[in-house]
């Protein structure tokens, strides 16, 4: 009996022993996975540059009145180009993924045309036309898909034109107008850290017709429009 007792006892305290090395031996738990960063978010003032290019149409119609023998209306459609540059500055709200915001920017541009008239291979005159500065007002709306932003803007435009008129063996006459329109487009930003974001966009302006020159025989009005395509760099804060 007591040989019975004691081979229980030491099968117990082996046992026990057992349990305790597994327990003492068995690895460490994997640690917890870091938690997700928070979704970016674009509520906040930003202040930005950009750059790029400029392409359309600067149209002159040319009406004669009623005191000369010929009565009626000239189209002179040109095609015009340039580069343009600036500054701009802006607030987004974001509502889940919908982001609304306001732009506010103004540009120096070289936007302009050159025009030459001949008559038999002889040059009788040249013009020019340029637009020399550019600025928006405008609301944007765009869908977020974390630190990508894509949205349409539109709104308010304005601007300075200048002429330039030569005609062989006369005077040049310079004049300018203050210029006035709308603006619509499309584009697409990405948040590169929480603070500096790229991004393109893309914008159709038009700033209608306007008379350049009027006396009691002759008017002339200037039709401008153009697409331009800029990419941008914005400080958030």
């Amino acid at each position: 009996m007591k040989l019975l007792v004691a081979t229980a006892a030491a099968c117990v305290i082996s046992s026990s022993a057992f349990a305790a090395d597994i327990l003492y031996d068995a690895p460490p738990a994997p640690p917890a996975p870091p938690p997700l960063p928070a979704p970016f978010n674009w509520t906040g003032p930003y202040v930005g540059v950009y750059g790029g290019i400029a392409a359309g149409d600067i149209k002159h119609n040319l009406n004669v009145l009623g005191s000369v023998p010929f009565t009626g209306l000239l189209t002179e459609r040109s095609r015009a180009g340039g580069a343009i540059g600036g500054i701009q500055v802006g607030y987004d709200w974001q509502v889940n993924n919908w982001v609304l915001g306001a732009v506010a920017d103004i540009a120096a541009t070289n936007y302009e045309v050159k025009n030459s008239y001949y008559v038999l291979g002889t040059r009788i005159a040249k013009d020019s036309s340029k637009l020399s500065y550019l600025g928006t007002v405008r609301a944007r709306a765009g869908y977020a898909w974390d630190r990508t932003l894509v949205y349409g803007h539109g709104g308010f435009a304005y601007g300075k034109t200048k002429q330039t008129s030569d005609f062989i063996g006369t005077d040049t006459l310079k004049q300018s107008q203050t210029r006035t329109g709308w603006t619509i487009g499309a584009g697409v930003e990405y948040a590169v850290t929480d603070r500096i974001s790229l991004g393109s966009e893309y914008s159709y302006v038009d700033f209608g017709k306007k008379d350049i020159y009027k006396d009691a025989n002759i008017s002339i009005n200037e039709d401008v429009a153009l697409h331009s395509v800029k990419a941008f760099l914005n400080v958030r804060f």
